[in-house]
């Protein structure tokens, strides 16, 4: 499987319209208590759904089912309505992109494996922290988007892997941070060389999972 084949397509969230609007995105309401909006090409699908919390399915090319429990489905909201519901693209808050999805297990063997069964091939590991309890990030494409998967190099526990949240992108991050205002925290360096990056209080807004966003790329991929 190549990189287009696992392209990520979509993001199904439980609630939370309303708080992610609060926060500087163009949500559309598409009826039934559904909203829907799109981040460079990725729609996220606000689904009226309370039997579960934050974002809990994963919308990518050609993988249907369940890897390692984590729930994918190659399925597009689109087909569900009616093309005259226009998703616009631009968002207050300047966010153009998603540079990465992360996910947590409590055990990294076994997690990349099952991707790696389904075809998504690890691309690069890192590993941090003191000897004996290193965390441990393996980098996966889902097309143009990283699938960031984080645990301890160290240890296999049990319980399923979880998605714990998004990185975004903005063209302008000093304009985002202005926007945000309190929203967010400073801007400060990211982990990439190059790069800047600001986190959303999201605790302050009742949205399950972490939300951060961050300078482009200085350098494709």
């Amino acid at each position: 499987m190549t990189n287009d084949d696992a392209q990520l397509l979509q993001l199904t969230i439980c609630g939370e319209a309303a708080a992610w609007k609060s926060v500087g995105f163009n949500v559309i309401d598409i009826g039934n208590g559904n909203s829907i909006c799109s981040v460079g090409g990725v729609k996220i699908y606000f689904e009226n759904n309370t039997l579960n919390e934050g974002i809990w399915r994963i919308g990518t090319k050609r993988i249907s089912g369940a890897i390692d429990s984590l729930k994918f489905d190659d399925r597009s909201v689109e087909r569900s309505f009616s093309d005259n519901h226009s998703i616009l693209l631009d968002h207050p808050n300047g966010v153009t992109g998603i540079d990465h999805l992360v996910v947590t297990t409590p055990n990294c063997n076994r997690t990349t494996k099952a991707f790696e069964e389904m075809g998504i091939a690890a691309r690069r590991v890192r590993t941090f922290g003191n000897i004996g309890s290193e965390t441990r990030q393996t980098f996966f494409w889902l097309g143009n988007v990283i699938l960031e998967l984080v645990g301890s190099n160290t240890k296999e526990g049990e319980g399923p892997p979880s998605i714990w949240g998004i990185a975004f992108v903005s063209k302008n991050i000093e304009k985002t941070v202005k926007f945000l205002g309190d929203a967010c925290t400073p801007l400060k360096p990211a982990v990439q060389s190059g790069r800047k990056i600001t986190t959303i209080k999201t605790q302050e807004f009742n949205i399950h999972n972490a939300l951060a966003v961050m300078s482009p790329h200085s350098e494709s991929k």
